[in-house]
């Protein structure tokens, strides 16, 4: 079941992250497995906006979240608990974000990922989502990712128009 976050799951939420971030052991993004999880007030702010996710299963296993930027829904995160990877989760977590964007009257979703590891960039894109050269606001976000230390050659940004019913 896909339901919205409440400051109670959080705990939670960063469980799940931290259990996710496993899977980029050996590769490239070795950084980021047992890595920092995102800060509190970024969840609290998608709690309040209802712009934070969690597929539950007896409790969060998977996780989403997005911020309002330039008409757009930007995804922040989108994380699944190891045991649970590979089974749909994450994108049920997608198709509950285009609705909520749906909701809010929001015209895309927005991200940025790598574009070499074969669960994101291939991933998003059987979602759906286009590679994308702008808006700048989302080339200054790459850029800003450059600059925390990701290889540029392997991010990319990636849009999803969200169409209304």
């Amino acid at each position: 079941m896909i339901r919205p976050a409440t400051l109670a799951d959080l705990p939670a939420v960063a469980a799940v992250e931290r259990s996710a971030s496993a899977l980029f052991a050996g590769t490239h993004m070795d950084w980021a497995a047992g890595g920092l999880t995102l800060p509190r007030r970024m969840l609290r702010a998608g709690v309040a906006r209802g712009t934070l996710l969690v597929a539950d299963e007896g409790g969060p296993v998977g996780f989403i979240v997005a911020a309002p930027a330039y008409g757009t829904l930007f995804i922040e995160e989108l994380s699944v608990a190891a045991p649970h990877q590979r089974r749909g989760v994450g994108r049920a977590l997608l198709v509950a974000m285009e609705r909520r964007a749906r909701e809010l009257g929001v015209a895309a979703l927005t991200l940025t990922t790598d574009r070499t590891l074969a669960w994101n960039r291939p991933f998003y894109a059987s979602a759906g989502f286009s590679e994308v050269d702008g808006p700048e606001w989302l080339m200054a976000r790459l850029r800003e990712q450059a600059r925390a230390g990701n290889d540029p050659a392997r991010r990319c940004a990636m849009s999803k128009e969200v169409f209304f019913l």
